[in-house]
């Protein structure tokens, strides 16, 4: 470990018992040795502690800590973010249910050594049977930070992943401010890498490093997918993001063409059976962002809906009967006997 940075995992879980030890044992197996790994309980009830408590036996550097009491998503990952050490370099977070390739933690580090300026380290990643993180030039392996940023507000690139998939600079993480992860934002982790990159550089490592599990019981397959939280933040992220990382003309354009495409995603929730629940989520998350939802946004993308699937006649029919319920009563009511769902979900780990 002589000269080594120190690097240290976390994983926060709640319930990962299935797919945790394939976790660790990707964290054991790395060819990088100056790690310590701490492993964030979030009041599981399937087993997770046992499995993780047996595996810390075979390694002094695995920490297990019972955390309660149990936290929404953002509030876990903050949380088991305020373990870590004071004398940790980088930082890694892994989910528990993916994993490290061996030499992750190696080159990830020798990219951060070898770039001050970088506060982030990300590469390929294996997703599901996917590669995913194309598009950055060959031997390219520092990219400046708002051009990253702007890249990905204009959707050329995504390079972040998730928290599995990149390194982070712990002092860096430490200096922007506030907690690193806005609990208000389902995507938070989206968040945190935009304001690390309005100071500092992104650096790239073209291989595979990480991967991420695709299974029906994931936040993403779930969640995520049941009130496409994805294009919503997408939208609200341009509207906080693009006027500072974009000219007048190109946000304009390009606010017009996230808002369009966006009403229609979000209209095809509502159309699905998402029910008032994904309305209310919608509203109150776009009213942070200062935009009103209103009846308008779900009569425009209902209309685009319906052009697009003007073929289907009984489709049409039924969009245009909820789009009628919509204008002419509370939207609350006109959708809510078709899912009903709690007012405000939030996603559990």
């Amino acid at each position: 470990m002589t000269g080594q940075p120190k690097v240290t995992v976390v994983t926060p879980v709640f319930n990962g018992a299935r797919f945790l030890g394939e976790a660790v044992e990707s964290v054991l197996a790395q060819t990088y040795s100056n790690w310590n790994y701490i492993i964030a309980d979030n009041c599981s009830t399937d087993g997770t502690l046992a499995v993780a408590e047996r595996l810390a036996a075979r390694d002094r550097r695995i920490q297990v800590v019972r955390t309660a009491p149990h936290l929404p998503l953002m509030q876990n990952w903050n949380r088991a973010l305020g373990l870590i050490p004071p004398d940790t370099t980088f930082t890694k977070e892994l989910h528990a249910d993916d994993i490290l390739m061996p030499n992750c933690l190696a080159e990830m580090v020798a990219l951060l050594e070898e770039f001050p300026t970088a506060a982030i380290a990300g590469s390929y990643i294996l997703y599901g049977t996917r590669v995913r993180h194309l598009g950055v030039p060959l031997g390219c392996r520092l990219l400046n930070g708002h051009d990253v940023i702007r890249r990905t507000l204009l959707g050329d690139w995504y390079l972040f992943g998730s928290p599995s998939s990149i390194m982070v600079r712990t002092s860096f993480a430490r200096g922007i401010g506030g907690s690193y992860y806005d609990e208000r934002l389902h995507h938070a982790d989206v968040d945190a890498c935009y304001r690390l990159l309005d100071r500092h550089d992104f650096g790239f490592v073209h291989q595979v490093l990480s991967a991420t599990r695709t299974h029906p019981d994931s936040i993403t397959s779930t969640f995520t997918a049941s009130y496409n939280t994805i294009a919503l933040e997408h939208f609200c992220f341009l509207k906080r993001y693009g006027p500072k990382y974009l000219d007048e003309r190109t946000f304009r354009r390009e606010y017009r063409t996230a808002r369009r495409r966006y009403r229609r995603q979000f209209v095809r929730r509502l159309l699905g059976g998402s029910g008032a629940s994904c309305w209310r989520l919608h509203r109150s998350h776009l009213a942070r962002f200062g935009y009103r939802l209103g009846a308008a946004d779900a009569v425009m993308g209902a209309l685009a809906e319906i052009g697009l699937s003007i073929a289907d006649t009984r489709h049409a029919v039924r969009s245009m009967r909820t789009v009628a319920r919509l204008v002419l009563g509370d939207p609350d009511r006109g959708i809510a006997q078709r899912n009903p769902r709690p007012d405000h979900p939030t996603p559990r780990q």
